[in-house]
């Protein structure tokens, strides 16, 4: 068998400060797209296309959380609903998304995505939606971290 040796962990520096915990609002989006439940799937798919981005917020007024849909979600209606473009949003989306609120640090909503098995978490503000936090978004954030470790 080979295998490859690894350099033990640095031992952490007794005079620097803790680190202060990352919270959702540093990563996530605030620009949040929503869809109304009464929209057809063919305006998620034109949304999704134009913005790049792969999750809306199912709401009937822009703040109040009803459901989410995802591009996986439309990918699966379409192969079994030969009627897809003019289904309804409400008939396929996910109802009553998880969602967190926007003091959360990052690294619970990183977890309760991976428990969970979800790629996006609604992120609210005494109730009302204020972002989204995606599987792609802690993915921006990482890169950024291991750049500016690589570039000091």
């Amino acid at each position: 068998m080979n295998f490859m040796a690894r350099a033990a962990p640095a031992a952490p520096d007794q005079n620097k400060a803790p680190m202060k915990p990352v919270m959702v609002p540093e990563v996530m989006s605030k620009a949040v797209i929503t869809i109304s439940p009464d929209d057809a799937i063919a305006k998620a798919v034109d949304l999704m296309a134009t913005g790049n981005f792969h999750h809306l917020v199912v709401s009937d007024d822009g703040k109040n959380i009803l459901g989410i849909i995802s591009d996986l979600d439309i990918l699966s209606v379409k192969t079994q609903i030969s009627d897809w473009r003019s289904t309804k949003i409400g008939e396929v989306m996910t109802p009553k998304p998880l969602s967190i609120p926007w003091q959360t640090e990052l690294s619970v909503a990183v977890s309760t995505m991976m428990s969970k098995k979800i790629n996006c978490l609604p992120v609210t503000n005494k109730g009302t939606l204020c972002g989204i936090v995606t599987s792609t978004d802690v993915m921006r954030f990482c890169q950024n971290l291991l750049e500016s470790r690589n570039n000091p």
